[in-house]
C-alpha cells in the first residue's frame, strides 16, 4: 500500500484495508512475518469481519456502542467509587450532554477542548461530542503554558471542560481566551450520596470517598462558569436533532503523546472513529481467541489525555459490555490503592506502576497481605518489562492469589501472572502478550529458548525492516532484528500541524510497500511474536562501536535475583559525555551491592570488551523513590539525564571525574 502520495496529497494517512492487501501478500510467499496474517485461522476471520464491518458498522463510535449495549441496557457501565451506573444511564446522561452541547453552538467538525481527570463524566462527554459528528481534544493540565494556548487556539471557543483538580493549572491559559461557557466538573459530582451503604464499600479507605468539590470557588471569580449540573439544565430546551452521521473514517479523537522527547510539547496524535471501533470488535472472543468472560471491569486511571486510557481502558471495556472504575487520582503511591478500591478484574498500568503496587504489597505490608481474588487479567503496559521486574510483579500477584476468584468453564486459576500489552499511540493497542509463562511453557519447542513475544491483533500485518543504501528498506527474515513496523486499521490520521514528524513514520520497503514505523527496534520470532527491544534512537557510540542500549541494560538485568531493572542514560559534563547505569536492586536482594556490581562489570566486559565496560559509570536508584517518572506514568530518561552526578562513581566506587582521560581502573 502506498502511504507517501496520500499523505502528501491530502495530509493525512490513509486506511490501512488488510483486505485489499491480499493478493500483494501472497506475492510475496509465506516465508515474511508482513504476510502471516492471511495464512492464519486468526487472520482469515479478520479479514472476514473487516469486510462486514466496513458494509454494516460504517458509523460512529457513539452509535456502534449503543447498538451493542441495547442487549444489556441493564448491566453496569460504569463504576465510581462505589456508585454503579449502567449502560442505559450512562447513555441517557450522555444524550443529555450532546443536547447541551449543540444548544452551546458547538457544530459538526468543532474541536471541543478538554483538561479531564478520570471521573464518569468523562465518558458522558467522549460519547456526547461523538454522537453530534465533533471531535474532542483530550489536553494535559501539564503541558507547556504556550504549547496549550497554542492548543486552545485550534478549538473552538464556544465551550471549555475542565475537573475541579487541575482548573487551577489551566487557569491563567483559559482566562486569556474568549471562552462563552466554561464547564467545571467536580471529582464529587458523581461520588454515591451515601458510600457505607454502597454493596462494594471499603471502611478503610473511608476517605477515598469524598472530594472536595472546588466549583463554587471558581464560579466567584469568573460568570462564565459552570458547574457540570447547570451545563445540563442549558440544554434541555433543545428540540433538533443531536445525533450526526459519521463513518468509520471520521476524525474524532485528540490525544497526545507520552512527551518523551519534547518536554511539555507531546505530540497531537488524531484517531478516526475505525480506530476505537476495530479495536474493541478484535477483542470480541470468537475473533481474539480470549475466554468469552461476563461482568468483568477494566480500571481507568491513566491520564485521558493517552489514547491509552480512551481506547484501552474505557472503549474496549464497554465494547464488550464489561464495565469501567473511573479513577481520577493518578500517582504510583496511590496504584495499590486504586486496585483494592476498585476492585479491577482487568488491569492496565505502566510497568513503574505496577512496581510500586508490589512494592507495597510486598515489603510495606500495606493492607496487611489482603488477597485480591479478583484482579484476573493484570497488564504493564506502556513501557517494557524487565526479567527482574517481572519477576517481582508475579510475586506480588501470586502472594495476594490474583485471579483465584475468577472461574471460566468452571475451573478457577492458583492466580494470574502478568501479561504485557503495547503498540504505541500511533497504532493503537496492537500487540499483547496474555499469560506469557503459560505460552512458553506450551510454545516451547518452537521457541528455542527464546521468550515469548507480543502477538499482534489479527487485522495487523508487522514485520521488521532493514534500512538500504538508497534509503528504501529490505523486509527481515524471522528473529532477524530491524526497525518494527506495521500497518493496521487502528493507525493515528496524523500529527496535528506536524506534518514533517509524520512522514517521518513512513517507511518505504524495496517492494514498494509503505508500513508505519513503530519506532523501536526488535524482531519478529518464528510464532509472529514481536520482541520490542529499544527505541531506534537509543544508541551509544563508544571505541567505533555502535551499540543500542538495550543490549547492555540486558546483560545487566540478567542477574534477576539481585536487580530489579536499569536504565542507560547519558549526562554531559564540562563537554564531556558521561554514560550512567542506572540501577535499581530488587528490594530483598542477598548479595552486597559491591558484589553486584563487580558481577556486571564482568558481564559487560565479557560481552562488549573493556573499553566498554570502563566507560560505565553506577547509580544506585534507591527503592523508595524508585525512577523519576514523566506525567504519563512512564519512566522519564530525560529526567536522568538532567540529575545530579554526586552519587555516580565508577567500579572502583571513585566519584565521577570531570576528565575521562585520567581516570584509571583497576580490572576486575
Amino acid at each position: 500500500m502506498k502511504f507517501y502520495e496520500y499523505f502528501e496529497s491530502y495530509g493525512k494517512l490513509p486506511t490501512f484495508r488488510l483486505e485489499n492487501e491480499i493478493d500483494n501478500m501472497v506475492s510475496f510467499g509465506k516465508n515474511k512475518p508482513s504476510s502471516r496474517p492471511i495464512y492464519t485461522k486468526k487472520g482469515k476471520k479478520a479479514i472476514a469481519a473487516l469486510i462486514k464491518l466496513e458494509k454494516e458498522n460504517n458509523h460512529s463510535w457513539y452509535e456502534e456502542l449503543k447498538e451493542r449495549s441495547e442487549k444489556h441496557p441493564n448491566d453496569l457501565a460504569l463504576f465510581y467509587r462505589g456508585n454503579k451506573i449502567t449502560f442505559k444511564e450512562m447513555f441517557e446522561k450522555a444524550d443529555m450532554v450532546a443536547k447541551s452541547l449543540k444548544e452551546s453552538g458547538v457544530n459538526e467538525f468543532d474541536t471541543v477542548p478538554c483538561a479531564l481527570s478520570n471521573t464518569p463524566e468523562l465518558v458522558y462527554l467522549l460519547l456526547a461530542v461523538n454522537k453530534i459528528g465533533a471531535k474532542i481534544n483530550l489536553f494535559g493540565s501539564d503541558f507547556d503554558s504556550d504549547y496549550m494556548s497554542k492548543i486552545l487556539d485550534e478549538c473552538t471557543n464556544k465551550v471549555l471542560f475542565a475537573t475541579d483538580d487541575v482548573y487551577e493549572n489551566i487557569k491563567n491559559v483559559t482566562d486569556k481566551k474568549n471562552y462563552k461557557n466554561k464547564v467545571i466538573i467536580s471529582l464529587a459530582d458523581s461520588l454515591p450520596k451515601d458510600p457505607s451503604k454502597c454493596d462494594e464499600y471499603e471502611p478503610s479507605l473511608k476517605d477515598e470517598y469524598y472530594f472536595e468539590n472546588y466549583v463554587a470557588t471558581y464560579k466567584k471569580d469568573d460568570a462564565k462558569i459552570k458547574s457540570f449540573n447547570e451545563f445540563l439544565e442549558y440544554g434541555k430546551n433543545y428540540k433538533g436533532e443531536t445525533l450526526k452521521k459519521s463513518m468509520l473514517d471520521t476524525e474524532f479523537l485528540e490525544t497526545y503523546t507520552s512527551g518523551s522527547t519534547s518536554k511539555g510539547h507531546p505530540k497531537t496524535l488524531v484517531h478516526s472513529n475505525r480506530s476505537l471501533i476495530v479495536s474493541g470488535r478484535f477483542h470480541d472472543s470468537e475473533l481474539s481467541g480470549n475466554p468469552d468472560l461476563k461482568g468483568m471491569r477494566g480500571l481507568a486511571h491513566i491520564h485521558p489525555e493517552s489514547n491509552t486510557d480512551v481506547i484501552t481502558c474505557i472503549s474496549d471495556n464497554l465494547m464488550q459490555g464489561w464495565s469501567v472504575a473511573l479513577e481520577p487520582v493518578y500517582n504510583k503511591q496511590h496504584a495499590l490503592t486504586s486496585i483494592v478500591l476498585n476492585k479491577p478484574t482487568y488491569l492496565n498500568m505502566t510497568t513503574s506502576f505496577l512496581i510500586e503496587a508490589s512494592k507495597e504489597y510486598l515489603i510495606d505490608k500495606k493492607f496487611n497481605g489482603r488477597k485480591l481474588p479478583f484482579l484476573f487479567v493484570c497488564f504493564a503496559v506502556g513501557e517494557k518489562v524487565m526479567p527482574g521486574e517481572e519477576k517481582l510483579i508475579n510475586e506480588f500477584l501470586r502472594k495476594s492469589k490474583a485471579g483465584s476468584g475468577i472461574k471460566i468453564n468452571g475451573f478457577s486459576l492458583p492466580y494470574t501472572t502478568l501479561c504485557v500489552g503495547g503498540g504505541d499511540c500511533e497504532h493503537g493497542g496492537i500487540y499483547y502478550s496474555l499469560w506469557r509463562s503459560l505460552q512458553e511453557k506450551i510454545n516451547y519447542p518452537r521457541l528455542k529458548y527464546h521468550k515469548f513475544g507480543l502477538m499482534p491483533e489479527a487485522y495487523v500485518s508487522v514485520t521488521a525492516l532493514k534500512p538500504n543504501e538508497d534509503g528504501t528498506y529490505r523486509e527481515c527474515d524471522y528473529n532477524e532484528p530491524g526497525y518494527i513496523a506495521a500497518n493496521s486499521s487502528t493507525n493515528f490520521k496524523y500529527y496535528k500541524g506536524n506534518k514533517k514528524e509524520t512522514e517521518k513514520l513512513i517507511l518505504r520497503d524495496d517492494r514498494g510497500r509503505d508500513w508505519l514505523s513503530s519506532n523501536v527496534y526488535g524482531y519478529i520470532d518464528n510464532l509472529g511474536g514481536v520482541h520490542v527491544k529499544g527505541r531506534v534512537e537509543d544508541v551509544i557510540t563508544l571505541e567505533n562501536k555502535s551499540i543500542p542500549k538495550f543490549e547492555i541494560e540486558e546483560e545487566v538485568c540478567k542477574d534477576t535475583k539481585n536487580i530489579l531493572s536499569c536504565t542507560l542514560s547519558n549526562s554531559n559534563v564540562n563537554d564531556e559525555e558521561y554514560y550512567i547505569l542506572n540501577i535499581e536492586m530488587q528490594p530483598n536482594k542477598k548479595a552486597s551491592t559491591k558484589k553486584i556490581m563487580q558481577s556486571v562489570y564482568s558481564r559487560i566486559e565479557k560481552k562488549f570488551g573493556y573499553g566498554i565496560a570502563s566507560n560505565m559509570y553506577f547509580r544506585i536508584i534507591d527503592n523508595k523513590t524508585s525512577f523519576p517518572l514523566k506525567p504519563s506514568g512512564k519512566r522519564n530518561s530525560l529526567a536522568l539525564s538532567e540529575m545530579g552526578i554526586e552519587k555516580v562513581r565508577d567500579i572502583n566506587g571513585n566519584k565521577l571525574s570531570s576528565n575521562k582521560s585520567v581516570k584509571t581502573y583497576k580490572k576486575i
